[in-house]
C-alpha cells in the first residue's frame, strides 16, 4: 500500500514544511485541502508562476501531491453556476501544479427536494465538469460523504453519466457510520470506482464542534483497517490511503503513529482475510 496524509494534519505549515514532513515520517503522498485557509499555498488564486514551482518542488521532492480537495455542492439549484465555476478553477489549478485527482462533494439533498432531483442536478454538473478534467488530465472523484455516503447510492449516481473520468475517494469512516456498509460491501459496489481512500479511525455517534468525527488513534475506534486493506488488495487498488485528520492532535504526534498503524494492518490484511473465511 501507498500512504499519504491531508494537510489538515498540519495546516500552519507550507508546502516545503509538509513535504519535509512527509519525507521525515514515510509517506509517500500528500493531499491537498484547498480553499480552507491552510498555509500551502495551492489556492486557485496563485499565479501560474507560483503554480509552476509548486509543481517543480514536489517532483523534486520525490513526494506526490495526490489529490485536490476542494468543498462543493451541486445538489441545489440556488448557486448552481458559482459552484460549477468554483469547481472549474479547481481543476485547473490540478491540472497547472500536476495533481492527478480533484475530490469533490456532491452536497447535502436540501429538505424539499428529494434523492433524485439532486441526482439529477449533481449529474448534470458532472457532465459539464467532467470533459473540462479530461482536457487538463484530471479525474474528478466524488467523495463517499454526506447523503451519499452508502455505496449504493454513488454506484447509482456514477452509472447515470456517460462520463469515463469520473471515480470515487472512499472515506472509509464516512461509509460504515453514515452508509452502514462493510468494506466487502463498499468495494463489491463501487470497487471499480475507487481511485483514492481517506483512512482515519472514530467512533459512532454525534460529530465534534466543528463538524468532524470523534477521531481515535487506528486501531481503538470502530474501523477494522485489516479488512479496509484486505478488500482493497483484493480487487488491486494501487492508489493512496490518505490520512485525514482535521483539528485533531499536533501532527508530530499523530502522523508517525497512525503509519505504523496503517502498515501494522497491511500485515495484518492476509492474515484477516484467512481467518474471515
Amino acid at each position: 500500500m501507498k500512504y499519504a496524509f491531508n494537510t489538515a494534519s498540519a495546516p500552519q505549515l507550507n508546502l516545503t514544511e509538509l513535504l519535509a514532513v512527509a519525507r521525515k515520517y514515510g509517506y509517500g503522498g500528500l493531499e491537498i485541502r484547498s480553499g480552507a485557509g491552510h498555509s500551502h499555498g495551492i489556492e486557485v488564486t496563485v499565479s501560474g508562476e507560483m503554480r509552476a514551482a509548486f509543481k517543480h518542488e514536489a517532483a523534486e521532492s520525490g513526494i506526490v501531491l495526490t489529490a485536490l480537495g476542494i468543498s462543493s455542492r451541486f445538489t441545489t439549484a440556488v448557486d448552481a453556476e458559482q459552484q460549477i465555476a468554483a469547481a472549474a478553477e479547481a481543476i485547473t489549478l490540478a491540472s497547472d501544479v500536476g495533481i492527478p485527482f480533484v475530490r469533490l462533494f456532491c452536497g447535502r439533498i436540501v429538505e424539499e427536494d428529494s434523492r433524485e432531483v439532486a441526482m439529477s442536478r449533481v449529474v448534470t454538473a458532472l457532465d459539464r465538469l467532467a470533459p473540462l478534467a479530461e482536457v487538463g488530465g484530471v479525474v474528478l472523484l466524488l467523495e463517499t460523504h454526506d447523503d451519499w455516503s452508502a455505496p449504493q447510492t454513488l454506484a447509482e449516481l456514477l452509472r447515470r453519466t456517460a462520463q469515463s473520468n469520473l471515480g470515487v475517494l472512499w472515506d472509509v469512516l464516512h461509509t460504515q457510520h453514515e452508509g452502514g456498509a462493510s468494506p466487502a460491501e463498499v468495494v463489491q459496489l463501487i470497487g471499480p470506482w475507487i481511485k483514492h481512500v481517506h483512512v482515519h479511525d472514530g467512533v459512532a455517534g454525534s460529530k465534534r464542534e466543528n463538524g468532524h468525527p470523534h477521531y481515535r488513534a487506528i486501531g481503538s475506534g470502530d474501523i477494522v483497517h485489516a479488512e479496509v486493506i484486505h478488500s482493497l488488495q483484493g480487487i488491486g487498488f494501487a492508489g493512496y490511503l490518505s490520512g485525514e485528520w482535521f483539528q485533531w492532535e499536533p501532527y508530530d504526534i499523530h502522523l508517525p503513529r497512525e503509519l505504523d498503524a496503517l502498515k501494522q494492518a497491511e500485515r495484518l490484511a492476509k492474515e484477516w482475510g484467512e481467518n474471515a473465511i
